[in-house]
């Protein structure tokens, strides 16, 4: 899609959102589903590349349970679907999914051969997924109680999205990476670090118990914590550069206040996919004082699947998002089952980048980070056969 169409249609989202999300973290009267509920790394540097044609050393085999794959050849140029979830609720609209359809996104996309990787992954070049497989970054904003909340008992909620993809990867567990947790720590409930209640209802010690154990679990199982600023600041509406930098580097601080010390947060939503008004702020910055924040990886609010990290137009500082609206992953899954041209698809070796030669002029060596390149032979017309 030109680059114009994306603008057009992250205006439009910008507009839809501020409408149906309000401030993000403070919509009353939210159909969000939490509580009791209704609605239902691997080794990244290998060899030193070497020349096409040159004998490859046998691949790795698989550290765990494989489950389904795709009967497809490999394409490390093909495409890689960012999805991005909001709430969760009844009736759907364009960002809130239904708890069960978000169970049956799961089963659809483990079933025709997807696996999660994170935004880091993607960046560090550690896409490393059996054969077969494709890779497929979740992105959940604005950390709402229907994402992930503890009951009483200590237990995860069932009824929330945590606790559906924990349960789901108890079931599979091939289905072994984590999503992306794009977190407002400043918000007003329920968006405050997932449905935290406010301070004057639980004891500020207890609050903050709560929180550190929910940023424990998600580092302990694979996810990934995104900045999505304090309290989902529109950073073009800032008053000047300054203050930009500060709703951005202001809520780093407060997201890593609840993380292991050597936590680094590379990757940072744009709230209602709005860039401040000097663009290279939502990259990097000043606070405090002099201190300083760095996003390596920068989602944007809309567009399609993206190219892979060592695809010479690959730019971690403008990530497209596919927005998960009724419909609309059901139907990039049918376009892909139809036709996988364009579809990633792993040689199952996270040493190796392997791709048909028609993908050849894409691929930028001095993004591979030490992978070794593996030009593969065009698949003859016609022959690809359904995933």
């Amino acid at each position: 899609m030109p680059n114009e169409l994306y603008t057009i249609r992250r205006a439009a989202v910008a507009l839809a959102l501020g409408a149906v999300l309000a401030a993000c973290g403070g919509e009353k009267g939210s159909s969000e589903v939490g509580g009791e509920g209704k609605d239902l790394p691997g080794d990244t540097t290998g060899a030193a590349p070497a020349a096409e044609g040159q004998p490859q050393s046998a691949a790795p085999a698989p550290k765990g349970p494989t489950g389904p794959v795709a009967n497809l050849p490999p394409n490390e140029m093909g495409r890689i679907m960012v999805l991005e979830y909001h709430r969760t609720g009844s009736p759907e609209t364009e960002f809130v999914r239904t708890l069960a359809n978000f169970r049956k996104d799961l089963q659809a996309l483990y079933e025709r051969g997807y696996r999660p990787v994170t935004m880091r992954q993607v960046l560090e070049r550690n896409i490393d997924i059996p054969a077969g497989t494709t890779p497929v970054v979740f992105t959940f904003d604005d950390a709402t109680r229907g994402q992930f909340y503890f009951r009483p008992d200590g237990s995860i909620d069932p009824n929330t999205m945590v606790g559906s993809w924990a349960s789901f990867k108890e079931r599979n567990p091939a289905w072994s990476g984590g999503g992306v947790w794009c977190i407002l720590p400043a918000a007003a409930h329920p968006s405050n670090f997932f449905g935290e209640t406010p301070d004057k209802a639980t004891p500020r010690e207890q609050r903050e118990a709560n929180i550190r154990k929910k940023m424990e679990w998600f580092v302990a199982n694979g996810h990934e914590i995104c900045n999505h600023t304090l309290f989902h600041a529109r950073l073009d509406k800032a008053k000047d550069n300054q203050q930009a930098m500060d709703w951005i580097g202001i809520g780093e601080d407060s997201i890593k206040a609840y993380l292991p010390a050597d936590y680094d947060i590379v990757t940072f939503a744009l709230p209602l996919g709005m860039w401040p008004k000097s663009k290279p702020t939502a990259w990097a910055g000043t606070y405090r004082n002099g201190k300083r924040y760095e996003n390596k990886v920068v989602l944007e609010v809309s567009g399609g699947p993206n190219v892979p990290p060592w695809d010479r137009r690959w730019d971690p500082h403008s990530v497209d998002r596919f927005i998960v609206a009724p419909g609309a992953l059901e139907a990039q899954l049918a376009r892909w089952d139809k036709d996988p041209t364009n579809r990633y698809i792993s040689d199952g070796d996270p040493r190796t980048v392997s791709y048909p030669r028609s993908q050849a002029a894409n691929l930028d060596r001095g993004k591979l980070g030490g992978l070794t390149p593996r030009e593969l032979p065009d698949a003859a017309p016609g022959a690809a056969p359904k995933s």
